[in-house]
């Protein structure tokens, strides 16, 4: 075994119980533990974190929040096994090479959770100087992206057995079957449906807030009715946004200066936004002042790392939001 087989097995043993992948009968059990011990130890910074919100001035608590944010998917993710999985532990193929990438992800994954301390640690030195804190905040922003794109390899290596093979041609992946127009559609969960059924005045509870409904849009969207839901807990309010598609966000109401025509690209806070999708819908809100219905002009950018930014003319307004995306195990519901 070389130098950096024997480090990724080290640091895959940070986690208690650690006994890897090799038995095919346990590989299943091995996968839920080690993914409950990560969830463990990132639940244990994210208890950090808050902490650190807590003392913190105003001015950076929507940054601190979108941190929160990213580790509490992080989590969610480590909680709740993808589809495709079961293939993987099935199958009588795997060779030693799957076995040491899988334990490679685990291993790097695990390394992540002193090195988000260690952030947390000077962003709340920084806070307390009152010197660097944008730097510190960019820094654990930066982790744990790098930390979920880490997650998002290895959910596509458990979903498909092997890395993505590239074709010696065109260094392009192969074509996808067109048998796959044959398998059945996947069903939304029952997590998805909930949120989308979600009505004024209940209550919705993430990321340790607790908020209500204080308000309701729907887009329709040619054959797809897209969701936002106001949420508000006193004076402070977020949205929540349920498509399109499967797609959750979690989001804020920003300012920001719109040109016309939209442009491809946007850039918010270092970050290069393309557009992926525009067009009109009409519109049903919701809200104090009762139900009323119009039509908006939308487009929807898109980032790496799950970053997201709407804009939407309502006609004799424009309302911009930015946000991250996020997992539907992230939410407890409860109804009025």
């Amino acid at each position: 075994m070389d130098d950096l087989q024997q480090r990724i097995i080290e640091i895959a043993l940070q986690l208690p119980g650690y006994i890897g992948y090799e038995a095919k009968e346990r590989r299943r059990d091995v996968d839920k533990f080690t993914r409950g011990q990560l969830a463990l130890k990132y639940s244990e910074l994210q208890t950090a974190l808050a902490r650190i919100r807590a003392k913190a001035p105003l001015d950076v608590i929507v940054d601190l929040e979108r941190l929160d944010q990213k580790i509490a998917r992080l989590i969610a993710r480590f909680n709740t096994a993808p589809r495709g999985y079961a293939g993987w532990f099935d199958s009588a193929q795997i060779v030693e090479a799957d076995i040491d990438a899988l334990t490679k992800f685990d291993a790097d994954l695990a390394n992540g959770v002193p090195g988000l301390k260690t952030a947390f640690d000077k962003l709340a030195a920084a806070l307390k100087a009152k010197n660097g804190v944008d730097d510190a905040i960019a820094a654990c922003g930066e982790l744990l992206d790098n930390l979920n794109a880490e997650f998002d390899q290895r959910e596509q290596f458990m979903s498909t057995g092997k890395r993505p093979a590239l074709s010696s041609a065109e260094n392009l992946p192969p074509p996808a079957s067109p048998l796959d127009a044959l398998a059945p559609k996947q069903a939304p969960s029952a997590d998805f449906i909930a949120l989308t059924n979600l009505k004024l005045d209940d209550a919705v509870a993430f990321s340790g807030n607790d908020y209500l409904v204080a308000g309701k849009m729907s887009y329709k969207i040619e054959n797809e009715t897209v969701l936002a839901f106001l949420l508000k807990d006193g004076n402070k309010q977020t949205w929540l946004r349920v498509g399109p598609h499967s797609e959750i966000a979690v989001c804020q109401e920003i300012q920001l200066r719109v040109p016309s025509p939209l442009p491809a690209t946007l850039t918010l806070d270092n970050q290069t936004f393309t557009r992926a999708d525009t067009g009109q819908a009409t519109v049903t809100v919701e809200g104090a002042g009762g139900v009323k219905r119009g039509a908006v002009t939308f487009a929807r950018y898109t980032a790496e790392l799950d970053s997201r930014i709407w804009i939407e003319n309502f006609g004799t307004e424009t309302r911009v939001m930015s946000g991250l995306t996020t997992d539907v195990t992230s939410f407890k519901l409860y109804r009025r």
